[in-house]
């Protein structure tokens, strides 16, 4: 699941410690300014298959 996140960096920061206890996160895109909206950034968060002890299917 690909999860899009906007805010400012320290809303982000939250959001994305907060994402990681809860589901398994698979990759985070670097953090990008949003030019239309001063002090925003936007984040991509895809979020891995459910840890069964194995391993990642890609």
């Amino acid at each position: 699941m690909k999860i899009r996140i906007d805010g400012t960096y320290a809303e982000l920061a939250y959001a994305l410690n907060k994402i990681r206890t809860i589901l398994p996160v698979g990759s985070i895109s670097p953090i990008f300014p949003l030019h239309e909206r001063p002090h925003t950034w936007r984040v991509f968060v895809n979020t891995a298959p459910k840890r069964d002890g194995g391993r990642w299917i890609t």
